[in-house]
Formats: C-alpha cells, structure tokens, sequence
C-alpha cells in the first residue's frame, strides 16, 4: 500500500513540474493546413498523459489519452497530432482545411499545465482591376479598384508616379454569398496627365502579403476631354471586364485540379474503386492540371536568369520580380527541389515554417510538397525534370511538370518572403 501511494505522489509531482512552450500568435492562408505549436520543456514522452486542446476557453477541440486522440465535433477529419513527436513532447496541432471559423484562441493543456495560442488566417484576394466611374471636362478623373476573395478586409493605399499619395475612399464590399470572403472597391479621384501612373496596392494585414495593378496614362490632354481619351476609357473596362472573366475560370481551374486530387488520394489509401474508373480519374486530373499555351508562354518569359542545377548544388539568390528556371533530374528514383531561405537547415524537418518551399520524390512517400505533414502528389507520369516559377513579390512558388504536352501544374506554395532565397537541388 505504501509503494502504490509513492507512485501516485510521484506521477502527480511530475505532472506540476511540467512547463510548455507555445507561439502567441499563428498566422496561416484559408484553406491551407496550420499548425498550433505546443511543446513540452525538455525530453518528455506524453503518450501516457491527457492533452486537450480547446478554442476560446470552453469549445473542445481534440482529447488525446490513454494512446488514442479524438477530433471533436466541427474538427473531425481536420484536427490531429503528429504521433511520431509525442515522444519528443510535441503536442502542437494540426489543423487541415483551415477556414474563417477556425480563428480564435486555442488552449494546450497537459495535466495542469496549460499555453494559449491565438489563430489569425488570412486569404489574398486577386489580383485588382480599375474600373473608371467617371471623368469630367477639367480633366478631373474618378478611379475604382476592385478585387474580390478577401479575408478580411486589405488595406487599400494609392500612389502616383509624380510622388503623391492619394487619398483614396472605400465605396462597397461584400460578401460572396455565403462565403466570409469580401469584395472590395475603394475609390480616387486625381486630375490626369500624360505619363502618369496610377498605383493601387491592396494588403492582406495577417499575411502581410500584397497584390497591385498599375495604370499608365498616356495621350494629350486639352482642357477639354480629348475625342482619344474618351475612346480609351470606352475600350478600357471592357479589358478589365475580359481580365476578370480570365481571373474567374483561373480560380475555377484551380478548385477542379484540388478536388482530382483529393479524390485520387483517397482512391490510393482505399483501392476499392475499379482499376478502369481509376484510369479515369487520373486522366481527368492530368486534363484539369494542363496549362494553356497562353499562360505557359507567360511562365516561360519569366526565365530571365538562365542558370543550371546539378544534385547538391543552389542557384543565385533571388529577392524580387519572378524568375523561371528548370531542374533536370539526374536521378529521377530520390531527389528534392525548391527554394530556401539563406540561414535554413535541409533535412527531415525542411518545411515552409523553417524557410524551406519544396518537392520532392522517394520510394517511401512518393512524389510530395514538403507541408507538416507531407502533401502527396499524383502526377500523371513520372516526371523527368521540373519547372519552377518564384513570383516573389506575390509570394507564391509554381511547380510545373514541363515535360507532357501541355504541360501540367504540380502544387503551388503560399508564403510570405521577407527575405531573399535561393533555388536549390538535392
């Protein structure tokens, strides 16, 4: 009876000496997978104890105990922990499919310790497009750009060429049916010019992350409205018109290429689905991933800087505009591509939160995006080299197999680079 009481005295005074190590605040892209962090101090196995985590204060989330964990209601198929770290102490959370209702503050606990961390998630909307409401004889001009798929709201800002900024206004935003995602509209007036570009940056606040459109006005301005420039304004929204219609089928795309995915995947983890329907399947997404020629000879004049790549080798370092180049894999049965920040480590941790963006191959986990954890790929044959399209100011990262005709979109990356990086091979 003694021995059974100093165990129990033990366990307990061990559970009170427990500290944990969490981030205040996690900023993470809607729809992508985050992860909460929340470490134990030191060397601590916790798959004998409780973790529970909740959301503002009393909203469960997920219960790991006894060995085995459970998503709550809402966060099921979403929430987990990656159960090869729990003998490290790691008991941060994963949260795939990350949406609107997802933010708030998360609470770790373990046995009586607990750490509190706040989830901000932020989309970036397209890209803006001008619209001209109205344009009066004193050359007085009134602009509008507009953009839709926020969240939440930009911070909108104007410049000109000639070192003014303007002072612009928020004319209407709403929301996209259902969806917590913002159109926005915010308006300019300024007296034109000819040579003068008109600037309008729209800025995710969570991201940090901006998109902008710039436009040049040209032509000779009388005081009176010239015959020209009324021409100019009359074919002008009709460009903005087809530049938003290219913009929706774009998005369009892009949810088909995820959803093929997603279906292949679970057709890989349970092959109950005929090996002709399978067939199917991957063909549709091969055609759902295709680029059109005009957007592959878009990516291909971004191949400013020819530089070449051998296994274990990095390119130049890149901190701004885009920039296109191609990887020839030498050896097509292990490798990793990508880009990384100056100071990271390559290994088993390389992911976007350590300053490593990439894709890779083995025979272990086949062709993936190294997330936390990996995102599985399925292209449609084995690749033999891959394209790589850096659009650093938009912060997004573009793999492409170049190799099938048309060529296809493999995954694209998300981030937010604050500092230069470098192409590398390995």
């Amino acid at each position: 009876m003694k021995i059974v009481l100093f165990v129990l005295v033990l366990a307990s005074s061990s559970h009170q000496d427990i500290e944990l190590q969490t981030s205040s605040v996690v900023r993470g892209s809607l729809g992508e997978r985050v992860s909460l962090p929340c470490r134990i101090v030191g060397w601590y196995s916790v798959r004998a104890l409780t973790v529970v985590w909740t959301k503002d204060q009393d909203v469960p989330v997920y219960t790991h105990r006894a060995g085995e964990g459970e998503a709550a209601s809402g966060f099921q198929g979403r929430a987990s922990l990656d159960q090869s770290q729990l003998d490290a102490g790691n008991v941060s959370l994963l949260l795939s499919d990350s949406s609107p209702l997802d933010e708030g503050n998360y609470t770790c606990q373990v046995g009586r310790a607990s750490g509190r961390v706040e989830l901000k998630l932020g989309g970036l909307g397209s890209r803006p497009q001008f619209l001209v409401d109205s344009f009066r004889s004193s050359r007085s001009l009134s602009l509008s750009c507009w953009s839709r798929g926020w969240h939440p709201n930009p911070v909108v800002s104007w410049t000109s060429s000639d070192g003014q900024t303007l002072t612009g206004a928020p004319l209407d935003d709403e929301e996209q049916g259902a969806s917590v995602l913002k159109d926005v509209r915010d308006g300019v007036t300024l007296t034109v010019q000819s040579g003068l570009n008109v600037t309008c940056t729209m800025r995710n606040p969570v991201l940090q992350t901006q998109s902008e459109e710039v436009l040049t006005i040209t032509g000779d301005f009388p005081p009176d409205v010239s015959p020209w420039l009324l021409a100019f304004w009359g074919v002008f929204p009709l460009v903005a018109m087809a530049s938003g219609i290219i913009g929706y089928f774009f998005k369009r795309k892009r949810d088909s290429v995820k959803e093929k995915e997603r279906q292949v995947r679970e057709a890989e983890r349970e092959p109950l689905m005929k090996q002709d329907e399978y067939a199917e399947l991957k063909k549709e997404l091969s055609a759902a991933r295709a680029v059109s020629n005009s957007e592959w000879k878009r990516v291909l004049s971004k191949r400013t800087k020819i530089f070449s790549l051998t296994p274990g080798s990095e390119g130049p370092e890149l901190s701004s505009g885009s920039h296109y180049w191609e990887v020839i894999l030498r050896d097509v049965r292990r490798w990793t591509v990508g880009v990384k920040k100056e100071e990271a480590v390559l290994g088993r941790d390389s992911f976007p939160e350590t300053g490593v963006w990439s894709f890779s191959y083995s025979p272990e986990k086949g062709y993936c995006a190294w997330l936390h954890p990996p995102f599985p790929i399925t292209p449609s044959s084995q690749p033999k080299r891959v394209g790589i399209l850096l659009d650093y100011s938009e912060g997004q990262l573009t793999l492409y197999d170049p190799g099938t005709k048309p060529a296809q979109r493999l995954y694209t990356f998300n981030a937010i680079f604050t500092t230069p990086v470098r192409p590398f091979y390995e």
